[in-house]
């Protein structure tokens, strides 16, 4: 059996990630795993002290205590690319849902040639906020093949900027170039998210064809993403979380 890591980077969760972490010990059962989580120098007396209790259960294999704030992509160069020593490594987010039994091992089943780098989503290049953003692959929940990833597809994570005119991004953005512009645009930036960097890569610099698998569309139903929805603001979602937690608990208890 080929040894996983689930990698969460956390900060200022409050109950999301105490909901994360709870759903995924009701419904995981796979042997050999590992879950690392990153605190990203959280600003509040709530997360480090349950985080803690929670690596005191065992609900946890190890917990980073970061003492600066490095973002988002800060804290996955921590994980994915100093602490991860697994075969396979799942990156969450810390507002990830899991719902049902039988969610990690159908991601693991994909990764069933030594090409395939991965199993996520991703999003194509496009135009955001006054500026072109590259495609990136949605690494708020996904699958990497740690061997492949160490073997010339290590990237850094960290939100980052380059111009247009630069290699490869010269190239990226031609399918929008009929698109009309709102006003201010800067038709020489770029952004990179994330998950950028590394579907720059695959698609880029990428000479032993490493490839990534879509998520099977019957993962939806396998977890949930609170920052992903749309249109529903901190206060509802957290009231969402919460009720969650509650109802999670109590099924553990009953």
């Amino acid at each position: 059996m080929r040894t996983c890591s689930i990698l969460i980077p956390n900060r200022n969760a409050f109950e999301a990630v105490q909901l994360c972490l709870e759903s995924i010990h009701k419904f995981t059962r796979y042997q050999d795993l590992q879950i690392i989580v990153y605190d990203d120098a959280t600003e509040n007396d709530i997360d480090l002290p349950y985080l803690r209790e929670a690596l005191d259960k065992g609900w946890i294999t190890k917990l980073i205590e970061g003492q600066k704030h490095v973002s988002h992509g800060g804290a996955l160069n921590v994980l994915l690319n100093q602490e991860c020593e697994t075969d396979l490594a799942v990156v969450m987010d810390c507002d990830v849902q899991i719902k049902a039994h039988g969610w990690i091992e159908p991601l693991i089943g994909m990764i069933n040639k030594p090409d395939v780098l991965g199993v996520c989503d991703f999003r194509h290049e496009l135009i955001n906020r006054g500026c072109y953003t590259a495609g990136f692959y949605q690494m708020w929940f996904g699958l990497l093949n740690m061997k492949a990833y160490r073997d010339g597809m290590q990237v850094d994570w960290q939100y980052g900027e380059a111009t247009r005119d630069a290699y490869p991004f010269n190239q990226m953005f031609a399918c929008l170039d009929g698109v009309v512009k709102p006003p201010g645009f800067n038709e020489n930036l770029v952004r990179l998210d994330p998950g950028s960097k590394l579907w720059v890569k695959v698609r880029y610099d990428n000479p032993k064809k490493y490839r990534m698998l879509f998520l099977p569309k019957v993962m939806y139903s396998k977890f949930h993403h609170y920052s992903a929805q749309v249109g529903i603001n901190r206060e509802t979602r957290f009231a969402q979380i919460k009720e969650e937690l509650r109802r999670l608990r109590c099924q553990v208890k009953s």
